[in-house]
């Protein structure tokens, strides 16, 4: 049993007058809908898979990977341990959970011509199965509006040039303000490494924020760029992902361009820029 709650509300409207608006959803909730529809797309399976996976989360947690709940209830699904879903760990990684939950699905008879409710049910054995039915307009206005969001990695040869660019500038200073080649502060390093590749992308982190699209956490790739400890403008540090949890960046001045872990408490998030 998945969850016997299903106490969560995401957008605070009342029981009998559900909330079908997906601007309702806050940046967080965007973030783990994206999740699952990229998940979906990963596994082949169609946008309906994602709108039963984004409507059960909905009932479930509020589409928040919740660290709690009923018993041990756990996650965007509110999965059990005791129920196979995985470790504590594992439900809490959104894609663990995902994955988990489009296998269950996709063994259920027909569940592409079921009701939402019934094939939501399926996988989850809620207490409360009728309740994922308040939630299927905006499940599907959340799948349609971020599944054009789902960005497509960038083409092998240039990830290869931005990796190429910035292991070449391991060891050299940091400077604020420069960029290269003698010394590079940390967006004058990625902005550096873009261009090497062809592509242009702005000068400071908070912009280079804003200007790509955003990827969920555990679907980052090689050249995507992860950011760091949030200001009032946006992000205060960036660097350029390299694979197996670890970047490229130009720390501080006491440091020079090293690679380093970017699972770091002050990890905001992942974004890749438009390969053009």
């Amino acid at each position: 049993m998945a969850s016997t709650t299903g106490e969560v509300d995401p957008v605070a409207a009342p029981a009998n007058q559900p909330t079908h608006q997906i601007a309702t959803l806050d940046d967080e909730q965007r973030v783990n809908a994206l999740l699952i529809v990229s998940t979906a797309q990963q596994l082949g399976l169609p946008a309906r898979a994602a709108v039963i996976a984004v409507a059960a989360a909905l009932q479930e947690s509020g589409l928040r990977n919740l660290p709690h709940g009923h018993l041990d209830s756990l996650g965007l699904f509110q999965q059990r341990p005791s129920q196979g879903w995985g470790t504590r760990e594992q439900i809490l990684d959104p894609s663990h959970a995902a994955r988990q939950f489009y296998d269950r699905l996709v063994k259920v008879p027909r569940w592409e011509q079921l009701p939402l409710t019934r094939a939501a049910q399926a996988v989850q054995r809620s207490a409360y199965p009728d309740a994922y039915a308040r939630w299927e307009p905006l499940a599907q206005q959340a799948v349609d509006a971020v599944s054009g969001a789902c960005v497509l990695p960038i083409a092998g040869e240039k990830v290869a040039a931005v990796l190429a660019y910035a292991h070449a500038q391991l060891g050299k200073p940091y400077l604020w303000g420069a960029e290269g080649p003698f010394a590079f502060d940390c967006s004058g390093l990625t902005m550096r490494a873009y261009q090497a590749a062809g592509i242009t992308i702005p000068r400071v982190a908070a912009d280079q924020w804003r200007h790509g699209q955003p990827i969920p956490p555990g679907h980052e790739q090689p050249g995507d760029l992860a950011f760091f400890h949030m200001q009032p403008d946006g992000p205060g540090h960036v660097g350029i992902v390299i694979g197996n949890g670890q970047m490229i960046h130009a720390p501080n001045r006491h440091e020079t361009v090293k690679i380093a872990s970017y699972r770091r408490a002050d990890l905001i998030g992942f974004t890749r820029p438009a390969s053009r």
